[in-house]
């Protein structure tokens, strides 16, 4: 809503101002800049998010097609579809594979160019909900049971240097997202990611063990309920199994002059949960960066050859006669 697009044609390097205030896109916080002069940026107004990720890849998608009904280039009978609430998650819950019809796919929501993604986290969300007993503090020694205290004591017990802020590459985490509350009541919200199933299922039997013990001993009308919900897992389980989608794919970029990145997914991507449900799914670049933020950007050249790689991979499936 209210997103404003800046246009910077053949970027010469250093700050770009983002809108009238004092926010900038600055090269020292992103060096990714460096590798991108004399190329045409699309960066955000400095007050909202541009939302590369989704429009960049249904604009790249729509042009692809553009270029193969316009052109005489060869390829098999190609699928299409475009999923809502992506971003919250739930892009695939509804999403009818069979009748989509495609033995596989690939989703176009990555990041620069030459990003190959077939390896993303798998993924809880933990829910706590804790009830304490509030009394006047003057008279509260023995009765009181802050619902806050303990909400400080879980997150105490949670260990610190496994957080979004300490880790990379294929490092797992445990993340406060929410918490909120008074001495009577309080909720926490964290998320669990891992790329291991089984370090994934061991954090989360860690959570429940932290509950327990930062709930033991309470008075019956306190407690600590905790719920664990899992939402999606590791699609390279299901992508290996077809080594040709990754194959294509690779050979797409190579014959379009870009190295291909494979890297892995330290997060979520509709691919993974429509891998599960019998539609292998590895994900494409956009050409965009710092997604989800204000200064988030896409580059027009990284569109184009997004462009020309989704051209090519509908040109070599054909040829290969898949």
């Amino acid at each position: 809503k209210n997103v404003n697009p800046q246009i910077v044609e053949n970027y010469r390097g250093g700050d770009i101002a983002l809108g009238i205030g004092d926010e900038v896109l600055s090269p020292v916080m992103f060096p990714v800049l460096h590798q991108l002069l004399g190329q045409t940026l699309i960066t955000t107004d400095g007050k909202t998010l541009l939302g590369a990720d989704d429009k960049a890849g249904v604009a790249e998608i729509m042009t692809a097609l553009a270029v193969l009904k316009g052109n005489p280039i060869p390829h098999g009978e190609i699928k299409v579809a475009f999923t809502p609430d992506e971003e919250v998650g739930k892009g695939a819950k509804h999403f009818d594979v069979e009748e989509f019809g495609a033995q596989w796919a690939y989703t176009v929501d990555g990041g620069g160019v030459g990003e190959l993604e077939f390896e993303n986290f798998n993924a809880a969300s933990v829910n706590i909900k804790i009830v304490g007993n509030n009394v006047h503090p003057g008279t509260a020694k023995g009765v009181m049971v802050n619902a806050l205290s303990l909400a400080a004591r879980i997150h105490a017990e949670v260990p610190a240097d496994e957080a979004p802020e300490t880790t990379e590459g294929y490092e797992g985490f445990y993340h406060l997202a929410s918490m909120k509350g008074t001495v009577d009541r309080a909720e926490m919200h964290y998320i669990i990611r891992d790329f291991d199933r089984k370090q994934f299922e061991a954090r989360k039997r860690k959570m429940m063990e932290i509950a327990k013990k930062v709930g033991k001993g309470l008075h019956p009308d306190c407690y600590i309920e905790l719920v664990i919900e899992d939402s999606y897992y590791n699609m390279r389980e299901k992508v290996v199994e077809h080594p040709h989608i990754l194959d294509i794919a690779q050979q797409a970029m190579r014959d379009c002059h870009i190295t291909p990145e494979m890297k892995p997914i330290r997060g979520g991507t509709d691919g993974a949960q429509l891998s599960f449900m019998g539609l292998p799914c590895p994900n494409l670049f956009t050409g965009g960066y710092n997604y989800h933020g204000k200064h988030e950007f896409v580059t027009l050249e990284g569109m184009e050859k997004a462009v020309q790689v989704i051209v090519r991979i509908a040109e070599l499936t054909a040829k290969r006669g898949q």
